[in-house]
């Protein structure tokens, strides 16, 4: 009996529980599990198809062949409830098929031993049969019930026949696959690590189309939450970095820059790699991990980049470094600490005139929300806010990306650190500043100090107007007043005029200041933000590699000056 009936775990049983070099494959290659997203479009179901005949693995460190499946076309389910057209259903009284079946009690060798069982159980009895595979072994399965009552009736129609078994409820347990002719093929339990392939003779390696999309390697599935059939892609690391390099950076750029960037993948994913990750998979196929589409994506230029640099990856002080990077600095990147909350050495902010100099169309942009829309994405991010007066950076980083936001609300301060602001507020990068019109600073006799003003180093307000006769209707306790320099909308206060005391309403103001006479719109609910770059600043910039390379430089140095005190091997 082959590993697949000896207990097996659903994760990857590996020495080194963290260690990044760790390889999961044979011949000493790395290998990933993707998981994939897209093309997918339902949580419950899939299709598979091969290039000839279908190869159903166990993985449990390599993979290990079980058994080869005459059809080519399979659909992959949830074995749970389904409507006649097998479109998923919450409420099994509306569904066709369900997750109620006849296990029978006899183990089987093989896969071929048991259909050929199951094929005789169908010619005697009015129901489907099928291998179902556990940690125990090969069992056989009949029926697909939306209800337990179903499943007994077969089941005295089997012991009648002198077969011994039990109806078994196993909802969300298993995924069972069909064929063209939506006849169950076999179903295995979720416990197991079951990965399907076939083999292309024109790539001359394993490749399965999953939802029409072609992958290299393996695709397997698993339930998570109870409720969703992910999927995942078991493949070697350099066929990873092909259907990467080309979705990360645009092909036609320079070499050496597309090199840059295939070797920065490689080093971030297998800085990634967790053999004891809880839903089974080390990377999205998205921007959560890196963008990943499959052989579909693939480019020469690309492939020619990862094959160039096979196996070079970004090392500090001897260990591997997580290679982040972005689109565009906008100037300077950042440290990783002014970022997230871990400093690493070899993540600092570094000047970034090639950037600048790249022709990026992201080097500036400019977001225009109104008060609506900010109360709306606070209200989104749990704040339950009605009215909106300023929003305020109160502290930048020296490389001038935001490290502190506050909105003024009617709940009072909400403060927002870091990336969480730019985050909140869906802008391209933290290195922003904003404008409104209506958000002015208010002081009174108490508040106005010569000295404090003065002195350069004296928090100073970064945007609005200083009003220095603004009062509210009722006049408050002075001693609250004392040293407090308050921000917010200035509607609905009182202005000292020559004419007398006036309330503000929608209408434009005269101020003076230091800069002279400026007429403000004190009505305005737009808020504007300028900004510089995009993403989170940390590690390369993709437009500044482009234009080193542009410039001469080769891979290795575009990441030498990205990434502090590093070496390339």
């Amino acid at each position: 009996m082959r590993k697949l009936i000896q207990k097996i775990t659903a994760v990857f049983l590996l020495t080194l529980l963290f260690s990044i070099s760790t390889c999961y494959g044979s011949s000493g290659e790395d290998y990933v599990r993707v998981r994939v997203r897209s093309p997918r479009l339902f949580n419950e179901q899939s299709s598979l198809e091969g290039y000839e005949g279908i190869t159903v693995y166990e993985l449990d460190g390599n993979p290990d062949e079980i058994f080869q499946l005459e059809e080519n076309k399979l659909s992959v389910l949830l074995d749970s409830y389904f409507d006649r057209n097998f479109n998923f259903v919450a409420d099994g009284n509306k569904a066709e098929y369900g997750p109620h079946h006849v296990a029978l009690n006899r183990i089987y060798s093989s896969y071929n031993e048991a259909k050929k069982e199951a094929q005789k159980l169908e010619k005697s009895y009015n129901a489907d049969f099928y291998p179902q595979l556990s940690t125990e072994g090969f069992k056989i399965y009949g029926g697909n019930y939306s209800s337990l009552n179903g499943a007994k009736d077969l089941l005295k129609e089997l012991v009648s026949g002198g077969y011994d078994g039990k109806a078994v409820s196993t909802d969300m347990k298993n995924v069972i696959v069909y064929d063209e002719q939506s006849n169950a093929v076999f179903m295995y339990s979720n416990e197991l690590n079951i990965f399907f392939s076939s083999y292309n003779d024109d790539e001359s390696c394993e490749m399965i189309k999953i939802d029409k999309k072609p992958y290299r390697g393996y695709i397997g599935f698993k339930i998570i939450e109870n409720s969703k059939l992910i999927s995942i892609n078991y493949v070697d690391l350099e066929s990873y970095l092909y259907g990467v390099v080309p979705n990360e950076i645009s092909a036609s750029w320079g070499k050496e820059s597309l090199k840059a960037q295939a070797v920065a993948a490689r080093t971030y994913a297998v800085s990634c790699l967790n053999p004891n990750a809880a839903y089974g998979y080390d990377l999205d196929d998205n921007q959560n991990s890196q963008v990943y589409r499959g052989v579909i994506s693939e480019n020469k230029s690309t492939n020619e980049a990862v094959d160039e640099t096979r196996g070079e990856m970004i090392y500090y002080k001897n260990k591997l470094i997580q290679a982040f990077y972005h689109s565009t600095s906008g100037g300077s990147t950042e440290d990783s600490g002014n970022v997230w909350f871990e400093s690493l050495p070899y993540l600092t902010g570094v000047e970034d005139e090639y950037s600048n100099r790249s022709g990026s169309p992201y080097n500036e942009w400019q977001k225009s929300y109104k008060k609506e829309e900010i109360i709306k994405k606070l209200k989104d991010d749990g704040h339950n806010v009605k009215d909106l007066y300023s929003v305020e950076i109160t502290k930048m980083s020296e490389n001038n990306r935001v490290m502190e936001c506050i909105f003024l609300t009617d709940t009072g301060e909400i403060v927002y650190y870091k990336e969480d602001a730019r985050l909140v507020l869906g802008l391209m990068s933290s290195w922003f500043t904003v404008e409104n019109g209506s958000v002015f600073y208010f002081t009174n006799e108490y508040t106005f100090d010569n000295k404090a003003a003065a002195d350069e180093t004296s928090p100073v307000p970064s945007r609005g107007g200083i009003l220095d006769s603004i009062a509210e209707e009722e006049k408050d306790n002075e001693e609250d007043n004392v040293n407090k320099l308050a921000s917010g909308s200035v509607i609905g206060k009182y202005a000292i005029t020559s004419s007398g005391t006036k309330k503000l309403s929608n209408e434009k103001i005269a101020v003076i200041s230091s800069k002279g006479v400026s007429v403000l719109d004190i009505n305005d609910s737009d808020y504007n933000f300028q900004g510089r770059g995009w993403g989170h600043g940390i590690g390369m910039s993709q437009y500044g590699a482009k234009q080193m390379a542009a410039e001469g430089f080769t891979y290795d140095e575009i990441l030498e000056h990205y990434y502090t005190g590093v070496t390339i091997k």
